[in-house]
Parts: structure tokens; C-alpha cells; sequence
């Protein structure tokens, strides 16, 4: 650690004094220094007093300015930025995006419900193109499919299942005709099935108001599909804003 510029200085002045006492002592010659006499104090004790004193001094003014507690330093470096931190006058922007109708809509392939003929056999293209469906090849089911004749037992559930796959590969406008064939021919073990996907559809379609009309008559049916139908309205019905933008009654669909 340095010492203070002060201390220095007053070393400097110690020894500046000492030069200019000893400059006004006159030169002795060595054998004048031997008085005849004893004297009190010769000469050369008083300039002897006079260094010690001056150097005394200079020892005291050292000490104290040592003694002085050092000053504190300042630093010139300016304080770092503290982060911003968000206010309750500024709440965090919400970054759920909005829900659509088009993501409750269920496009998963129904299950395969072999039907129970009492002993006859399946036609043999409904057959082939069930074995591809179960595959999940369903453009090999559609193949098969469409080669079930009219009037066979299995013709309705070809029809069922050749719009559900037709569902699945997103052509929605051909799924929609043959699903609709199924729920408008009356009572078979398909029509639920086909008023329900048929409202999936006008969900993918973002159409919610047709998708109610058809949940409502799936609901109607009271078949195995009434839960799904019941719990996918209700959530239709929140979508739209506690059913302000849908119709609560059953309109007509074509």
C-alpha cells in the first residue's frame, strides 16, 4: 500500500530543517573541540538535540496521518440494469390458443362388428374387404367393398364401412354421401354408427351446428353410441359459447 504524498512531504521537511541548522553551525577545527573548560553543552550535542527533536517530529507527523481511517473508494462504474419484471398492471399475455370445432372431431375407424347370419355365410367380397379393413389398408377395403352386390345381406355394411374409409383418407364429400345412404335407409345396425360420423365429419369440417343436428339423432337412437354423442354436443355447446351461436332444436338435414 502507498503511503499519502503527505507523508513524504513531511519527511522531506525533517531533512530540509536538519541541512539548514547544521548550514548555520560555524566550521570548528578538530583540535578547537577540546575545551579548557567543561561546558554544559557543547555544540555539537546541541545539534545532535536539535536532529533528534526534528527527527521526533517528523515520526509523530507520520503516525498520524497513518492513524487517519483511509477513505473509502468510489467507483465510476455505473450499476447494472436490473431485468423488468412483469406488474399486476401488466398481466402476461394468455398464449392458449383458441379451441376449434375441428379438433373435437373423432376421425378414428370404427370397429368391425361381425354381423350373426345364423349360419350363412358372408359374401365373399364383403369378406375380402373386411380382412383388408381390419389391416387398416383402406383402399384395399374400398376395392373389395364395391363389389358387393345390392342386394346382398352385406350391402348396407359395405356402404358403412366404404364411407368410413373414405372418411379416413379425407374425402369427406364421398364419405358423407354413402354415410348418409346408411342413416336415411332406416333402421339397420349401421344407422347410429352413420348419424355419428357423419357429425365427425361437419366437425372436421368446422360446420358445429350441422355436427348438433346430427348428435341429436344418434342420441335419439339410444343405441351404444348415446354417451359419446351426449358428451360431444355438450362440448359443442361450450365451444359456442353456452349454445349462443347453435341452434338447440333439431333442424332438418338433408
Amino acid at each position: 500500500m502507498r503511503r499519502p504524498c503527505t507523508v513524504c512531504l513531511a519527511h522531506l521537511q525533517a531533512i530540509q530543517a536538519v541541512g539548514r541548522e547544521l548550514a548555520r553551525q560555524p566550521v570548528v577545527p578538530a583540535q578547537q573541540l577540546r575545551p579548557k573548560i567543561p561546558l554544559a553543552w557543547p555544540a555539537p550535542v546541541r545539534i545532535a538535540g536539535a536532529v533528534a527533536a526534528l527527527l521526533l517530529m517528523s515520526v509523530f507527523v507520520h503516525r498520524s496521518l497513518e492513524s487517519r481511517p483511509a477513505q473509502p473508494v468510489v467507483s465510476e462504474s455505473r450499476p447494472k440494469s436490473l431485468p423488468q419484471t412483469a406488474s399486476a398492471e401488466q398481466p402476461a399475455r394468455s398464449s392458449a390458443a383458441p379451441v376449434h370445432a375441428s379438433q373435437l372431431a373423432d376421425l378414428t375407424l370404427p370397429a368391425f362388428v361381425a354381423p350373426n347370419l345364423r349360419g350363412e355365410s358372408l359374401d365373399a367380397h364383403f369378406e375380402a374387404g373386411m380382412k383388408e379393413y381390419a389391416k387398416g389398408n383402406c383402399r384395399g377395403a374400398i376395392a373389395a367393398l364395391s363389389q358387393v352386390p345390392a342386394e346382398s345381406a352385406e350391402a348396407r355394411a359395405a356402404e358403412f364401412y366404404s364411407g368410413a374409409c373414405q372418411m379416413r383418407l379425407g374425402d369427406f364429400a364421398t364419405a358423407s354421401g354413402l354415410l348418409r345412404k346408411v342413416a336415411d335407409a332406416g333402421d339397420s345396425p349401421q344407422q347410429e354408427a352413420a348419424l355419428f360420423y357423419l357429425a365427425q365429419i361437419a366437425l372436421a369440417g368446422n360446420d358445429p351446428g350441422t355436427a348438433h343436428a346430427y348428435l341429436l339423432r344418434t342420441v335419439s337412437l339410444r343405441g351404444d353410441l348415446e354417451g359419446r354423442a351426449r358428451e360431444q354436443d355438450r362440448r359443442i355447446a361450450e365451444l359456442a359459447g353456452q349454445e349462443s351461436g347453435i341452434k338447440r332444436k333439431n333442424p332438418e338435414v338433408k
